[in-house]
């Protein structure tokens, strides 16, 4: 199983009641793979770490369920603690996820690598390593998938991943033996052309133009930059200035709901993390944009 190219975090889909809205999340699965996606996850913009532990088992068995197989399914297994970490790990792999995305969090140095060394060691799944506070130089990272042969993949989206990821990538191949391990950045793509030419294949951003992500990561990979460059600079980064234009708390995942709720994907837009509505000059800017761009959500809107 590789993970690679566009790869969404999706938004947990919630009833105006605040329990979850299963219907609705069918719903967004279909039009993710529909519209190009390469992997499907569940982590912090998914507000997984809102979700109890039953919910979180209802919400990844339902998607296995239904993907049946024709993409990968990670999901994050993250936790306060190493022996939650363990245990919410057995529940994704007994759920039928493919990988587990870990956050290590506090866990620096010595304590990181023992980590996925006993996730490896114990759960019997792939594994994806997740930077996203800046946990781990590129050498921890790097001695983190020597000793950790269920590591499949590195998220990594601290500030400067972009130059960590080509350490990296000119490690890898020294410590992962015949795995094909594979580098991917976060942060909404707001870095994705320099993570590519550092050696990133994908990256995991919000779902709502996954389709856009996924044409930037086809050119790219096929050597045509200049169509590479003109589709992000196009589609996407003017979507990801709106949203942090608009100073929201918690407005990506706020957006990317009710875009998929006007598009009649979502039936609400109930946020359990604590996120503001986007301005309504904003939003006004981001209709324009998705109509204009020929982006496949646009089409679901417009229907």
């Amino acid at each position: 199983m590789r993970i690679s190219g566009a790869v969404p975090v999706l938004v947990t889909p919630f009833k105006d009641s605040g329990k979850v809205d299963e219907g609705s999340l069918l719903r967004q699965l279909d039009f993710c793979i529909e519209a190009g996606s390469q992997a499907l996850v569940f982590g912090w913009g998914s507000e997984s770490h809102l979700l109890t532990d039953a919910e979180l088992e209802d919400l990844w068995s339902a998607t296995v369920r239904h993907v049946n197989g024709k993409v990968p399914v990670v999901a994050a297994t993250s936790h306060a603690s190493r022996e939650g970490v363990i245990a919410r790990t057995k529940l994704a792999k007994w759920c039928g996820v493919d990988c587990a995305m870990v956050n290590p969090e506090g866990r620096k140095g010595d304590q990181l690598v023992a980590l996925f060394r006993d996730l490896s060691d114990q759960v019997n799944m792939e594994l994806m390593i997740q930077d996203a506070q800046g946990n781990a130089s590129a050498d921890v990272l790097l001695q983190a998938v020597q000793e950790a042969q269920n590591v499949n993949s590195l998220k990594l989206e601290s500030p400067g991943a972009p130059h960590k990821m080509g350490l990296v990538k000119d490690g890898l191949s020294a410590v992962s033996g015949e795995r094909d391990v594979t580098v991917l950045g976060g942060s909404n793509g707001g870095l994705l052309l320099e993570e590519l030419d550092r050696g990133a294949v994908g990256t995991l951003p919000h779902p709502a133009i996954i389709d856009a992500f996924r044409a930037v990561c086809d050119l790219y990979a096929a050597g045509n930059l200049k169509d590479a460059s003109d589709v992000y600079y196009q589609k996407i980064l003017p979507l990801n200035r709106l949203t942090a234009a608009g100073g929201a708390a918690g407005g990506g995942i706020w957006l990317h709901k009710t875009i998929f709720q006007r598009a009649g994907i979502l039936r609400s837009n109930y946020c359990r993390v604590g996120a503001s509505p986007q301005p309504d000059w904003v939003m006004d800017r981001v209709w324009a944009h998705l109509s204009e761009n020929d982006l496949a959500i646009s089409k679901q809107i417009g229907a």
